[in-house]
């Protein structure tokens, strides 16, 4: 049985030459050191698949599953071969045959296309938390169709915000204090819901630095139904989003998941009679860590040990990988110190965190052990408490990692405060 999303990445499967470079760069392989895992692994699945040597079975399915999505493999191959759109497509070819994926992705239509559904889920959520009624989760954990992620949800959470960003900003509409013009500010569901502090601190970054800021009246931006496959539901939401954004000059996120896809709309899109309005959109997006330069960062101070974590989404897939270490250390009072494997994955992946737990808390380890490494105190200095002032601290662009690596904090017992970019840059 043949499959549209399959036959698109045909071409690319041709050109991987079977070097096995991806083993050392993949997390997952090293962890269980399968070849089903590796990129390698990931191609040769598929080829077979397309030859007609090998049926797409349900035997499969784990080592796609698996899969980060972080591109490490891509980064250590030369032909440079995008492998997770590989893994993407099989997902995707995977849907098809089961009604789990029918039933996903119309969840998925109904809650990620509206925000207003999405702010009562995620309030559900929050009240489980602020309740305890999370914590029975851990009871349920012995049912083999829960996912083990699931019942560490309560642990797993970030501590609930009072309010969503959309209901603290909007409408927002501040108009250009120098010549940089209008940034329409995309609205990120991790940044709205999980981290509106820092996404205020973004707002008023941009402002400082002289942009006019424009809140938009966006919805999600796909990823999240990219990475498990519903590829026709990131198109529609991606069309969605074009429309809503049409008259933006610039679009600017601070979510570096967020602004890698909105890139990723033309390709997308390729071949839709919205691909043009895409190529010309995603030549407008931005993540924040673009349009701030470190001669802007006058202002800024920030006393203590500061270690950058590399999320996937802005190095790998954007090309970001120096731009937030070159702002950091323009800020005054800050000690940069280097992060080893700054661009090893977190293992948050997104929801991965949940449908994977015990994989994601594999590669969380490492990163922990790294940060640890790199925020120990100097020789002499007095330990510091997590959350004092001039506490150490691991600073990223993205909220999945931002709640990743506190929760990591917390497991692993290292004591360093969490924050995003923008709130270190802004003045």
């Amino acid at each position: 049985m043949r499959h549209a999303a399959l036959d698109a990445v045909q071409e690319q499967i041709a050109r991987c030459n079977r070097c096995g470079f991806c083993q050392a760069a993949c997390p997952i392989y090293s962890i269980t050191g399968r070849e089903a895992a590796t990129a390698r692994g990931h191609n040769e699945l598929v080829r077979r698949v397309l030859e007609g040597d090998l049926a797409l079975t349900a035997d499969m399915q784990p080592s796609f599953a698996e899969c980060l999505l972080c591109r490490a493999c891509t980064a250590h191959c030369f032909p440079a071969l995008p492998t997770d759109r590989v893994v993407t497509a099989a997902r995707s070819a995977f849907n098809r045959r089961r009604l789990a994926g029918a039933v996903e992705e119309r969840v998925m239509r109904v809650v990620l296309a509206e925000p207003g559904r999405m702010a009562r889920l995620v309030r559900l959520a929050y009240f489980g938390k602020r309740s305890g009624a999370l914590r029975a989760l851990r009871l349920l954990r012995w049912l083999p169709w829960l996912p083990k992620g699931l019942a560490q949800a309560d642990a797993m959470m970030p501590v609930p915000p009072r309010s969503f960003l959309r209901e603290r900003v909007e409408p927002l509409n501040l108009p250009a204090k120098g010549p940089r013009g209008t940034a329409t500010y995309f609205v990120g569901c991790g940044m709205n819901f999980g981290f509106p502090d820092a996404a205020q601190d973004s707002l008023q970054l941009l402002a400082g630095c002289g942009y006019g800021v424009r809140v938009a009246d966006n919805i999600c931006c796909g990823l999240p139904a990219y990475t498990h496959g519903h590829l026709d539901l990131a198109r529609d939401l991606a069309r969605a989003n074009l429309r809503r954004l049409a008259d933006a000059d610039i679009v600017v996120t601070d979510c570096a998941s967020c602004s890698s896809f909105l890139k990723y709309y033309a390709e997308l899109l390729s071949g839709d009679p919205a691909a043009e309005g895409a190529a010309a959109f995603a030549a407008r997006a931005r993540d924040l860590c673009e349009v701030i330069a470190p001669e802007m960062l006058g202002g800024a101070r920030w006393p203590g040990a500061v270690t950058y974590h590399q999320p996937c989404h802005l190095g790998r897939y954007q090309g970001l990988a120096a731009r937030p270490g070159e702002l950091l250390q323009a800020v005054s009072g800050l000690e940069f110190r280097p992060l080893a494997e700054a661009d090893w994955c977190c293992g948050a992946a997104g929801t991965y965190v949940v449908s994977q737990y015990e994989m994601s808390m594999g590669v969380l380890e490492r990163k922990m052990t790294n940060v640890r490494a790199a925020l120990r105190p100097a020789q002499g200095r007095p330990e510091w408490n997590r959350g004092a002032a001039g506490a150490p601290t691991v600073v990223t662009s993205c909220p999945a990692c931002l709640a990743q690596l506190a929760y990591g904090a917390r497991r692993h017992g290292v004591a360093v405060a969490v924050r995003h970019l923008s709130q270190i840059l802004r003045p």
